[in-house]
């Protein structure tokens, strides 16, 4: 059995239709057609069912193919219209073609109809293939679009959720650049006056990157405000633990995050060290000093208390904290705070310090992970 074709027959003679019917037939399709005579009939075929092809008679007596194309093609069937007719002048043709009626046979040769028939179905199948390209192709662009106005949009958003201002302490110099390895990332560094003369101050870094990553450092550091106002360092990341240790869970995340509270006048920080590690203290002569202890990242399941560590700021110190994004960017350099306490050395201020760590990395280059300095100086 052949492939079925489904046939819109425009014809006002029954004999004739049913010769198209056979010629098609030995032409190897199984032909399932209804012959319409009128331009409602024809509305009510195409309404009823989708054709494969439409075969006009070009000399009716009250329907002409132009009448016929006009119907086919405001209904929006996008399949082939050929005009079958025993006589037909050149001009008629070409009109009927620029109609846009797809070929014409004559009716004393139906063996070229099958060949026509068989060119137009693979032309139209093509066209539909280009179309659906397109449209896939146009609605990539535009989910595309979307998305690039929405991670602008984030990463704005996120850029305000950073300090807009340092403290006012003529003792202290604060400076930090974050710069995310895609439009948003998941680091973050925040510091406010808690209260008078005393500072709070947090590098949080998100396993992983992008939107996810970001979303959860915006949970942290809202969770973290929310406590530290009351609380010391280890009392309130303990708090944020509990409160968002399900989240983490859930999410197969953690985080890795430095926050300590900074007495200004006594120039003594109190910090806990949630699995970050990359902090250093360096001392005015340059000597680097270690901040421990250390404890777990928030998000993993332990049963630990967080413990404090303090340092206390002699003048020229500095209070040199990073996220791992400057180690992985620079693989080949083994770096290490030794090494990047080096390269601090003649910097005058924090904000010199921050310019010369990020300073290490390329302008221009693709980043493995997000990147971020914070610098505190004593002076």
């Amino acid at each position: 059995m052949g492939e079925l074709l489904r046939v819109l027959i425009i014809d006002d003679s029954e004999a004739d239709a049913l010769l198209l019917q056979r010629a098609l037939h030995k032409g190897g399709f199984e032909v399932e057609s209804t012959r319409v005579e009128t331009a409602e009939a024809m509305r009510e075929a195409i309404a009823d069912q989708r054709w494969d092809v439409a075969i006009s008679d070009c000399h009716m007596p009250e329907f002409t193919p132009e009448g016929a194309l006009a119907i086919w093609q405001e209904v929006g069937q996008d399949q082939p219209l050929i005009v079958a007719s025993g006589a037909i002048g050149e001009e008629e043709a070409v009109a009927l073609l620029k109609a846009g009626a797809k070929d014409f046979v004559r009716k004393d040769n139906l063996s070229r109809l099958v060949t026509a028939i068989e060119r137009e179905l693979r032309e139209t199948e093509e066209r539909r293939a280009r179309k659906q390209a397109e449209e896939a192709l146009r609605d990539s662009e535009e989910r595309r679009l979307r998305l690039s106005t929405e991670l602008a949009c984030a990463a704005q958003v996120q850029q305000q959720f950073l300090p807009d201002s340092v403290p006012a302490d003529p003792g202290f110099e604060f400076a930090a650049r974050c710069i995310p390895a895609h439009q948003i990332g998941g680091d973050f560094y925040d510091w406010h006056e808690m209260s008078p003369g005393t500072v709070t101050l947090t590098l949080g870094d998100a396993m992983g990157k992008g939107m996810a990553a970001a979303m959860m450092m915006a949970t942290v550091r809202a969770a973290l405000r929310a406590v530290d106002q009351m609380n010391s360092p280890a009392a309130a990341l303990q708090l944020t633990h509990c409160a968002l240790i399900h989240d983490l869970a859930s999410s197969d995340s953690f985080i890795t995050l430095f926050h300590g509270q900074l007495n200004m006048s006594s120039r003594k920080l109190v910090y806990v060290d949630c699995g970050h590690g990359f902090v250093f203290l360096r001392r005015a002569g340059g000597r680097v000093e270690e901040l421990l202890p250390r404890g777990l990242p928030l998000g993993v399941l332990s049963d630990e208390i967080y413990q404090e560590g303090d340092i206390t700021f002699e003048q020229g110190d500095a209070l040199v904290l990073y996220s791992d994004g400057l180690i992985d960017a620079l693989p080949e350099q083994d770096l290490n705070n030794e090494v990047l306490a080096g390269v601090l050395n003649g910097a005058k201020s924090a904000e010199e310090m921050v310019e010369g760590l990020t300073g290490l990395v390329p302008d221009g280059g693709t980043m493995p992970d997000d990147l971020t300095v914070v610098v505190v100086r004593c002076v």
